[in-house]
């Protein structure tokens, strides 16, 4: 259960970026998407303990993936450089909260090319209240923009015209 608040709160703090400036909704997507993509590498966990430990914070938390991700959404996008920089911020701050509010295993951010990896010796339990804050702060920060842009969270959640 607080794993999958966690990972809300990396999808929240990711449309909040999105939405620091104008942009078409493909864009907003790509940069939401920027933030989220990297526990992809989490997929080890699927054949093994192992497997999840040797490819997590590693493979898709690294530079050389976040440059990939970024280059692929300015290909992608509508506005690409500001979408590229908005979507690097968005992947920046997933790293954040992994090291700030999870622990775990040390974010591999040179790899391949090093196994060294962070990681902050003070972090937070996933329990901790400093994560409820975080949590709580970012699902305020959505409805405000939101409600600044005259949208429900239905409409939020299921686009304008309510599909």
């Amino acid at each position: 259960m607080l794993s999958a608040l966690h990972f809300l709160t990396h999808i929240g703090i990711s449309w909040i970026a999105a939405n620091l400036v104008p942009g078409s909704r493909k864009d907003r997507c790509l940069i939401v998407l920027a933030g989220l993509v990297l526990d992809l590498d989490g997929i080890g966990i699927l054949w093994s303990q192992d497997a999840y430990v040797a490819l997590h914070r590693a493979v898709g938390h690294c530079l050389l993936f976040g440059l990939l991700v970024v280059a692929s959404a300015m290909v992608l996008a509508d506005s690409p450089w500001k979408t590229g920089l908005l979507a690097a911020i968005s992947f920046h701050l997933h790293l954040v909260l992994d090291v700030l509010g999870t622990g775990g295993p040390p974010i591999r951010y040179l790899w391949p090319f090093t196994d060294w990896g962070f990681a902050y010796r003070d972090h937070w339990v996933l329990s901790s209240w400093q994560n409820g804050v975080v949590m709580a702060a970012t699902l305020l920060g959505v409805i405000w923009i939101a409600w600044r842009k005259g949208r429900t969270p239905r409409q939020i959640l299921v686009g304008r015209a309510g599909r």
